[in-house]
């Protein structure tokens, strides 16, 4: 009687087990189907967002190379203008036209430029300086030999 109780638990547990498997096995399989639902749909939105982006790009590069074409042709055409017309490069049609400096090369003060005048400062400062350098080194001199007297 304990033999038959025990298998028939067996049994009972084993079937309990089996069907426990399986939903778990269903409950799974449905969770990793959501999550690649959820995965796959990122997925294209990101795609879909890198796709507009590019497409955004080659749009603003395209607009961008044509305006550069059409400067680089307007450039071209006003060169050729130029070459049929002879008097822009030689000068025939200007030839009342002189150029006139607009540097005042003239800049002096009281007959010397900035350039001179600034070493005549700098001499200045310089004699200054060894004046004063001699004077109190003589002051000095002087006070060294009052002492020892």
């Amino acid at each position: 009687m304990y033999k038959k109780l025990l298998i028939s638990a067996a049994l009972l547990i084993i079937g309990i087990f089996s069907f426990t498997i399986c939903f778990a096995n269903n409950g799974l399989q449905d969770a990793a189907n959501g999550v690649r639902d959820v995965v796959g749909g990122a997925e294209n939105a990101v795609e879909n967002a890198a796709k507009d982006m590019s497409n955004a790009s080659k749009d603003a590069t395209g607009k961008m190379e044509e305006g550069a074409n059409n400067v680089g042709n307007a450039v071209m055409n006003n060169h050729n203008n130029n070459d049929n017309n002879n008097d822009a490069r030689t000068g025939t049609a200007n030839n009342n036209y002189t150029a006139t400096r607009t540097a005042a090369t003239d800049t002096t003060f009281m007959g010397m430029t900035a350039t001179a005048w600034t070493w005549l400062i700098m001499g200045i400062a310089a004699i200054a300086i060894v004046a004063l350098v001699w004077y109190y080194s003589m002051q000095l001199r002087s006070s060294d030999t009052n002492g020892r007297d």
